[in-house]
């Protein structure tokens, strides 16, 4: 008798801190995890880490956001200077999701000066919980019209 109530109790207790440790409400989801997988001056060119002032550069990133988008940014900056640019995007087609593919032309500001800087893409998610990845990114000064933005 007294090896079915201690084997009983055992398995009572076991139960007891199994359910009370999964039912924790301090649970946070993953931070955003962030891939850039192609960052260029377009379709032609997706990866070649090269933009041109006064137009777009196209970015494309696999993201993961466990606790949903809230927002996402992009940040351009010179490597060695002051000069800085972003964007932030809140379209309905990213917020709220858990994973997508991030597929934007950022425009360029023709006052952008030639050189090297680094892209900064970053997920807020709705926990407030950021995920970032970076990128080496040239700006170049456009004097082709093929890169031009005729939108």
């Amino acid at each position: 008798m007294k090896r079915k109530l201690f084997w009983g109790a055992m398995l009572f207790l076991s139960a007891s801190v199994l359910f009370l440790s999964s039912c924790d409400k301090d649970d946070k989801p993953l931070a955003p995890t962030v891939k850039i997988t192609e960052l260029g001056s377009g379709h032609d060119n997706p990866n070649d880490k090269i933009a041109y002032a006064g137009s777009e550069a196209h970015i494309e990133a696999e993201i993961t956001a466990d606790g949903l988008i809230r927002e996402i940014a992009v940040e351009v900056h010179q490597e060695d200077g002051d000069y800085t640019f972003n964007k932030v995007y809140t379209d309905a087609q990213y917020v709220g999701v858990k994973n997508t593919t991030f597929h934007e032309h950022l425009a360029i500001p023709s006052e952008a000066p030639e050189g090297e800087y680094h892209l900064h893409l970053s997920v807020i998610d709705q926990q407030g919980q950021t995920g970032e990845a970076e990128s080496h990114l040239t700006i170049m000064e456009s004097d082709e019209d093929d890169h031009d933005d005729d939108h």
